[in-house]
């Protein structure tokens, strides 16, 4: 069942639930156990760039300084603080269509893809949320990535019907969303299998996208109840301490580039 097929009662105890006093209670406490129930692992691990809270941005951070990125692309920048700028690569690029995110580039991730001949190291991908654009950012970055390179997605694991209803805003609020973005990386673990695809339980999900091999997944996921239902094997779903374990050395032992110098960032 999808949260709009929910009865009148669930659907206004979902936002009773999202409201801003609950919600700040519940980060409080996620604070405190270092768990969130929603967004996932909340821990303080020893990345390849020192030691902070886990989220997309340390995820991100690790993968440039293990394999010595020098080229970072961001799809779907929003506010610059909230990531785009605490990324420790060399060349950043921004790419959003909205004038207040202050992009690089002014348009969307088709239109950019499309007029474009650079290829990066890294991209990160957090723009349209529907399954469709997502595959096709995935595709489309995949074509101008540097041999080596990887790509990263925000909100890649949904806890809930309601996080992953089909619009964000619901009577005029704006309440946590995640959207069908996740089919979008679930239609590519079903066909393709010259990928690695994983997605981290943490910060709402952050999927792994690069060339190499995996088993194909051959359950359904059309909806949310599909992804409830198969959770793990569709995502492939890792945890933080299984992603140190598994991202420990760098993609090509000869790697391109030395790793960058900088200070330790705060915590993510």
């Amino acid at each position: 069942m999808t949260w709009e097929e929910m009865g009148r009662r669930r659907r206004a105890l979902w936002l009773a639930l999202a409201g801003p006093t609950a919600s700040l209670i519940r980060r409080q406490i996620a604070r405190l156990i270092a768990w969130d129930p929603f967004s996932g692992d909340l821990g303080r691990y020893r990345f390849a760039h020192g030691r902070c809270r886990s989220s997309r941005i340390a995820l991100t951070n690790h993968l440039i300084f293990l394999n010595g990125y020098r080229s970072y692309l961001e799809i779907g920048v929003r506010r610059k603080a909230s990531m785009f700028d605490e990324i420790l690569c060399p060349e950043r690029t921004g790419v959003d269509p909205d004038p207040a995110a202050n992009a690089d580039f002014q348009m969307t991730s088709d239109a950019f893809f499309a007029a474009t001949d650079a290829r990066f190291d890294i991209v990160f991908i957090d723009g349209n949320h529907t399954g469709e654009q997502v595959t096709r950012d995935i595709l489309n970055a995949l074509d101008h990535l540097e041999p080596g390179g990887v790509i990263l997605l925000h909100d890649m694991n949904p806890p809930t019907a309601f996080h992953a209803r089909r619009d964000y805003q619901v009577n005029g609020r704006f309440p946590s969303w995640i959207g069908t973005a996740w089919r979008g990386f679930a239609a590519l673990r079903r066909t393709r299998c010259d990928l690695e695809m994983c997605v981290v339980a943490t910060d709402w999900g952050v999927g792994i996208v690069r060339p190499g091999r995996q088993a194909l997944y051959t359950g359904a996921c059309m909806d949310y109840s599909d992804l409830a239902a198969d959770r793990r094997r569709m995502l492939n779903l890792i945890s933080v301490p299984e992603f140190l374990r598994r991202f420990s050395t760098p993609f090509a032992e000869d790697a391109r580039h030395a790793p960058p110098t900088s200070t330790q960032p705060a915590d993510a």
